[in-house]
Order: C-alpha cells, then structure tokens, then sequence
C-alpha cells in the first residue's frame, strides 16, 4: 500500500515496558513498530529501516546511552521522544541538548502518548514550515523530501511523494490520487498545498488540478487536456502557456 502509518522504532531493553509500548502504539493504529534492546542494534535499524519516529529510552544497553544515540543521528532529522523513569532535571535538560523532540515519564498512559506523538509530529512540521518559510493554516499535515505526512483518524500516515499522481480541489478540501489506486483527502485549499508541493514535480493546470509532471502520458492541446494513466484531467486556458513552456520537463 501506499499509504502507511509512521513507523516507529521503540529502542527499550526492558523487553516487558516494550512490549507494553507496542501494544499502546497498535491499540493506537501505529502498527508498523520495531524493537530494539541495545545501541547497536538501534543504530542499525535507523539507517537500514528509516524510522520516522524514535521512542528512546535515556539508559540503554550498548556501548551509546540512549541521549549518545540521539546526538549521533542528528543530522537525519528523525523526531526523538526520549522516555526514562527518572525525573531529575539534570536528565531533562540533557535530553533537551540532544537535539530530542520531547520528553515522557514511566508509566506511560495512552492519553499522554498520543498526546507526545501529536506534538512530536507538529513540532517537526513547524520546523518544516520555518524552513520554508511558509505559514500553512492546517496543522496537521506537512512535507520532508521524501514523503508526505497527514493526520487522519487521530493517526499520523505517509505517502511517498513520487507516489502522487495528481491532487483534485474540492472548496476547501484536496482529494490526493496515488499510485495503486489509494487516495486520501486533506482538508487544505489547493493553493496551500501547491505551496507545499515541490514546484519542480508538481505542475497546477488548472484552478482544480495539480499533477506530477513525471507521470503525464499524453497532452491534447486541442482538447485542452491531459492523461495521466487512464485518468483526462482538464488543462484551463490561463495554465495551457505555463504547461506549453514547462512541456521539455516531462518524459
């Protein structure tokens, strides 16, 4: 499928606080886990896996504690939520220099987990948005270079971007049409997510469409359409010179 929930890795070498955490994740619908139980199978499975984001707790078996684990995977941007029983300070703003993204206490309740996650996500979207400096509306939904984050249902889920074929503006609300027939709707205006979309892949052709230029089939300028795989989508007078300019992109 295409759509997917963010995976998650829980590196914990409390086999039983583990467990515990991947059942909250799946009663959740986080059902795409990974466990872990020492630094180096950690490591391992960040750059073999991709996590998208990482339950860490602060003292993990391994030669790296789990603040040294955050440190040396920094530079990949993946959201760290460290957890730990311990409630000293001194933990706490470690963990804040360790480039984490939030901070949760033994016992983790479910409320205060989802609450934890929902943070994570909107802080990296906010980091995202400065980025670019864009101001989006919408808080729950946002794009790294790779893939495409949404909410829905109270659960956070990725596309890969070279997976959309084309976006379909409904008022306020965008339909997106991927790859393998899937879609899912945001409630966002067309505008906001043409801003979103890199301009280089993506191609607004008329006030309703945008489309992946690298899946155009076919272009009928006399029909003021296009064919993206079985799909006629409209090409509006006022983009047809935009689209004629940009044509040498496709292929």
């Amino acid at each position: 499928m295409s759509l997917a929930p963010l995976k998650i890795l829980i590196v914990e070498d409390n086999l039983s606080f583990a467990l515990e955490l991947e059942m909250l994740l799946d009663e959740m619908g986080y059902t795409d886990t990974l466990r872990a139980d020492h630094s180096g199978t950690a490591l391992d499975y960040i750059y073999s896996k991709e996590p998208d984001l990482i339950l860490m707790d602060i003292d993990i078996n391994g030669n790296l504690s789990g603040l040294q684990l955050g440190e040396k995977i920094a530079h990949l941007d993946i959201p760290v939520l460290y957890i730990t029983a311990l409630q000293e300070a001194p933990y706490q703003e470690a963990s804040r220099q360790s480039n984490t993204i939030g901070y949760l206490v033994k016992p983790v309740q479910p409320l205060t987990l989802r609450s934890a996650i929902d943070l994570a996500i909107a802080k990296v979207q906010a980091q995202k948005e400065t980025e670019k400096d864009n101001s989006i509306e919408n808080q729950e939904h946002f794009i790294t270079r790779q893939f495409f984050f949404f909410k829905k249902r109270h659960i956070y889920y990725k596309v890969a971007i070279s997976d959309i074929l084309y976006a379909q503006s409904d008022d306020n609300y965008v339909k997106i049409q991927v790859k393998n027939a899937d879609t899912f709707t945001l409630r966002i205006t067309l505008k906001n997510l043409e801003d979103l979309l890199p301009s280089k892949l993506f191609l607004r052709t008329h006030r309703r469409y945008i489309v992946a230029v690298e899946y155009i089939e076919s272009i009928n300028f006399q029909d003021s359409t296009l064919m993206i795989g079985e799909e006629e989508l409209p090409i509006s007078q006022a983009k047809r010179k935009e689209l004629e300019e940009n044509i040498q992109r496709i292929g």
